[in-house]
């Protein structure tokens, strides 16, 4: 019982500078970069992700979205399970500073172990159509991302991860 109510008021504690720091800066623009910001509410640019290395697998997601509560567990676990291999999950969600609480909580509910950014509707949409070319259909969307941050892949809906390791393994073989 004591670990929960530390873990809460650990939590709570986040929430608050969060809170606080997006505050400060106002509300995110999306032409000024970086254009989300992750759970503590710390600016944060999606190049800072990208690994001359690793794969990047960014779903794009939203605390109402039914699916991306089904999907949220199982790229998780591929993140963990991956962490000394060559495949890293980011979260962005577009669910802007009016919801960062409840996308933080989204996430903590679902024990959640990659990173997450938090944009605005519009800039994470401006952000897909930068880097695909298409208006951004709806939630959950994954882009991925190869070595040195090429953008190789991306599916709107669900992705088992299976598909997303068996798709890597092949660009690897044929790279």
């Amino acid at each position: 019982m004591r670990k929960e109510i530390f873990r809460l008021r650990q939590t709570l504690g986040r929430v608050l500078v969060a809170f606080i720091a997006l505050l400060a800066i106002g509300k995110i623009n999306a032409s000024s970069e970086p254009r989300f910001v992750d759970f503590d509410g710390q600016p944060t640019a999606i190049d800072s992700f990208l690994s001359a290395d690793r794969w990047l697998v960014v779903m794009i997601w939203s605390h109402t979205c039914v699916i991306c509560a089904r999907e949220m567990a199982s790229q998780s676990q591929m993140h963990e399970r991956n962490q000394s291999k060559s495949i890293s999950v980011l979260g962005i969600s577009l669910d802007g500073r009016e919801g960062l609480f409840e996308a933080w909580a989204f996430a903590e509910e679902r024990e959640v172990r990659f990173p997450n950014l938090v944009g605005e509707p519009h800039a994470v949409a401006e952000f897909f159509k930068e880097q695909t070319g298409r208006q951004l259909q709806g939630t959950p969307t994954f882009m991925i991302y190869s070595p040195g941050g090429i953008l190789t892949a991306v599916q709107v809906g669900p992705v088992p991860p299976a598909a997303i390791e068996a798709f890597v393994a092949r660009q690897n073989k044929q790279g």
